[in-house]
């Protein structure tokens, strides 16, 4: 019996994807002067895969690679005005509404009355705190965790710090790597609820729908009749 489900924030509870993907096409647009719009997008995919061991996932670290791609691409011949305009993208990212996805509040709202539900999201620790606060839908949520990055292990070790049975575990999120994969890897059951847009790296291609405690649907309206047949 489903106790505690929990739910990715980014993409899944509200958009976020693309204000990446706008930022990256402002980026094309600001560097144009030295290189073509793909040489740009390649070279900013490199630095983002190369730094996140280092910078981890969030606008900031998304901003350095930004700024180092600049660099890079214009063989250093970027002037401080160019820097100004990627900091700035940043900022606006930061500060950026937060559209919630459809039919998140009323779904919460209903499974808020049967089960507990948490929050597991990655990335900067003041970033996703100012966003759930900013989204209104803070006190659906027990608890709330903020993590470096999503494997089985951090998944294992919140699992343990909350003493949380995975039999009676539920994720909810879009990507396949950071939502998905781990859980299963676990023994446990998850949804997918896929996004309009998903950064490459949240992709698994060879990804097994047919395998146990794998579960997906279109829109989170669904999600109470599902669980209500899982339970």
């Amino acid at each position: 019996m489903i106790e505690m489900i929990a739910f990715d924030a980014d993409d899944t509870l509200w958009h976020n994807e693309v204000y990446y993907h706008n930022a990256q096409e402002e980026l094309k647009e600001i560097l144009a002067e030295w290189a073509q719009a793909d040489t740009v997008a390649e070279q900013l995919n490199i630095l983002e895969m190369r730094n996140l061991p280092l910078y981890g996932y969030g606008v900031k670290a998304f901003v350095l690679s930004m700024i180092k791609t600049a660099f890079l691409v214009s063989e250093g011949q970027m002037r401080g005005e160019t820097i100004e305009r990627i900091l700035s993208i940043g900022r606006s990212m930061l500060e950026a509404e937060i559209v919630l996805h459809h039919h998140v509040a009323e779904t919460l709202q209903t499974l808020s009355q049967a089960y507990s539900l948490m929050i597991i999201t990655k990335g900067d620790l003041l970033d996703q705190t100012n966003k759930i606060e900013r989204s209104g839908l803070r006190d659906y949520f027990s608890l709330v965790e903020i993590v470096n990055d999503k494997t089985a292990d951090s998944y294992r070790r919140i699992l343990s710090k909350y003493h949380l049975n995975l039999k009676n575990f539920l994720m909810i999120g879009n990507s396949l790597r950071s939502d998905i994969l781990p859980i299963l890897q676990l023994g446990g059951k998850a949804v997918l609820i896929p996004a309009d847009t998903t950064w490459e790296h949240e992709m698994v291609p060879d990804f097994d729908k047919l395998q146990s405690g794998f579960f997906e649907i279109t829109e989170m309206c669904q999600l109470p009749d599902l669980i209500a047949s899982i339970s």
